[in-house]
This record gives structure tokens, C-alpha cells and sequence, in this order.
């Protein structure tokens, strides 16, 4: 944002094919982004991943931009919102680092997924605080649904009573929340 540059002249080369129109508009915009991500940056993410997310939406978008306002503040808002909004995600849904484990926990992780056994008997108690860690990165519902079924061995047809849910609802929602927690297994194991 060192020099002003003509925004509309911007936008009309760059719906005219002009791609230096484009790198222009970027030029103008990234530092004002890059800051908003920097105030505002969603723990554990890249701020240059976020910056070039923003800008893609910014581009897929820009045939919204009315021209009410100086563009700046539209971008801004958008920035703001994206940023929120993974801020949103990462609360509803915390995803598990092997930086977050003790190393009890790292032993067991390595121990029963990387050689397919557990490490001893007495490595239980660390077992189960691993898995108390990736069921707190599920949703109280599905936190609830995984023990039903995989813990306390309820049926579909109990669970459906149950909870009112039709039994292929109740198998969508196993389907995801094992995924989840597979992905979160996974991601410890390629971090070691």
C-alpha cells in the first residue's frame, strides 16, 4: 500500500484478461491482509497459507464487490471473517500435535501404531489418556456416539432409539468421527 493505485482501472484490466492487473491488486492488498492475519492468526496456522487462502477468496469473490466502499475495507472484512472463522473450526473441532503428548504418550503412540503392539501393561494408564485426548477433539455428540457403540457395544437400532436418529445417520456420523480420529493418529505418526 505504498502508492495508491486505481482500484477500479485495476479491477477492469483484470476482468479484461490483464494478469499484471491482478498481481497489482495483490501487490496493493498483501500487506493489509498479512497484518489482519498477524492480529488475528488461528494458533498452529502458517500465516502465508492463510494470506494466499484469503486472497483466493478474494479473487473467487470479487464479482461481489460492489464498489461501495474502498476495496481495502471489503478485503479487511473478509480477511477478518476467514480468520474467525478458523478460529470457529479449532474450537469446535481441536486437532491433537505430538507436541501436546507427554512422553508416556509418545511412547505408546510409537509403541502400538508404528510397531502394532503395546509397549507393556503398565503403559494402560498412558493408553487411555491418549485416548482421552483424541476423543476431547470430538464434539460432545459424537464423543457420546463413539463410546455408545465402540465402549458400551449399544446396537444401532438402541442407539437410533436412543438418540431419535435414523440408523444411516447414526453410520455417516460413525464413518466421519473414525476418520477423525484416524487422521488425528496419522497426523501424530508422520510428526515422529
Amino acid at each position: 500500500m505504498d502508492q495508491p493505485i486505481d482500484v477500479a482501472d485495476c479491477l477492469r484490466r483484470w476482468q479484461a484478461g490483464d494478469e499484471s492487473a491482478a498481481e497489482e491488486l495483490i501487490r496493493h492488498l498483501y500487506p493489509m491482509i498479512a497484518k489482519i492475519v498477524r492480529m488475528n492468526l488461528p494458533r498452529r496456522d502458517d500465516e502465508k497459507d492463510l494470506v494466499q487462502e484469503i486472497l483466493m477468496k478474494t479473487f473467487s469473490k470479487l464479482h461481489q464487490f460492489r464498489g461501495d466502499a474502498p476495496m481495502t475495507h471489503w478485503v479487511s472484512r473478509l480477511a477478518l471473517t476467514t480468520c474467525l472463522d478458523r478460529l470457529r473450526a479449532q474450537r469446535i473441532r481441536p486437532e491433537i500435535r505430538r507436541t501436546d503428548l507427554t512422553p508416556e504418550e509418545l511412547e505408546m503412540v510409537d509403541a502400538s501404531w508404528l510397531d502394532g503392539k503395546t509397549a507393556d501393561a503398565s503403559s494402560s494408564i498412558q493408553a487411555r489418556d491418549l485416548v482421552d485426548k483424541l476423543l476431547s477433539t470430538l464434539s460432545p455428540a459424537d464423543r457420546n456416539l463413539i463410546l455408545l457403540v465402540d465402549l458400551e457395544g449399544h446396537s444401532l437400532e438402541e442407539i437410533s432409539q436412543l438418540t431419535g436418529w435414523g440408523i444411516s445417520k447414526i453410520k455417516m456420523r460413525l464413518f466421519r468421527i473414525r476418520g477423525h480420529l484416524r487422521n488425528q493418529m496419522e497426523r501424530l505418526e508422520h510428526q515422529s
